[in-house]
């Protein structure tokens, strides 16, 4: 494929044919896709003396237009378009939230990272945004984008001590919704590193001791 127009008309046609083979009044199921990511390294030695203390990871925030249904291109910066067959079987949201948790977890900034659990009290909360995941079309060139944003929260005194936007873009090679997947799922990765680098030069310059649990 050498344009966005062609790529667009390409899919129209695959999908033609297969609602044509179901025969007439058939139903097109859509096909469903999930971000993919490594299996999470494990934790390296803390370089701090003594990590700071518990870390709640709160599911991060996702417009529903992003991260609840079909999968989203921008044919130009003003408009929107959806795969309509081509939708989200885990809601980005969770997947990323789950690679900054796993990523946060490697680097042993703290004594444990989790979800809310009832009866544990945190003393740090991560947050945070997605605030763009889609293809992006450049003329000839089809990108895919993710940005993401993120605060961390120090519980007790009630101020955020770090946050942080990153974004990244990455080619899209293959040129279908595969490809695209891919490179959205590269692009989050790359995202979420440069946001947990960043922390944890925050919390190296924390100067308080972090009290025992």
């Amino acid at each position: 494929m050498k344009s966005r127009s062609q790529f667009h008309c390409i899919l129209a046609i695959a999908l033609l044919g297969t609602i044509a083979l179901s025969g007439c009044g058939g139903i097109h199921y859509p096909t469903r896709y999930m971000l993919n990511f490594p299996t999470p390294a494990p934790p390296i030695p803390s370089i701090q003396q003594d990590p700071l203390g518990p870390l709640e990871v709160r599911e991060f925030r996702c417009p529903a237009y992003l991260c609840e249904g079909p999968i989203v291109y921008r044919p130009s910066p003003e408009e929107v378009g959806y795969y309509e067959y081509h939708r989200w079987a885990l809601s980005p949201r969770q997947a990323i939230t789950s690679l900054m948790a796993d990523a946060v977890r490697t680097q042993s900034l703290f004594k444990t990272v989790s979800f809310k659990e009832p009866g544990i009290q945190a003393a740090y909360v991560l947050s945070g945004s997605i605030d763009r995941l889609e293809e992006v079309d450049e003329g000839r060139d089809i990108r895919a984008v993710c940005t993401v944003s993120a605060q961390l929260l120090d519980a007790r005194a009630g101020s955020v001590i770090w946050n942080h936007t990153a974004s990244e873009s990455v080619s899209v090679e293959r040129r279908n919704v595969e490809g695209v997947v891919s490179s959205l799922s590269a692009a989050a990765e790359a995202t979420v590193d440069r946001l947990v680098k960043s922390m944890a030069t925050a919390v190296a310059s924390v100067r308080y001791s972090d009290p025992q649990p």
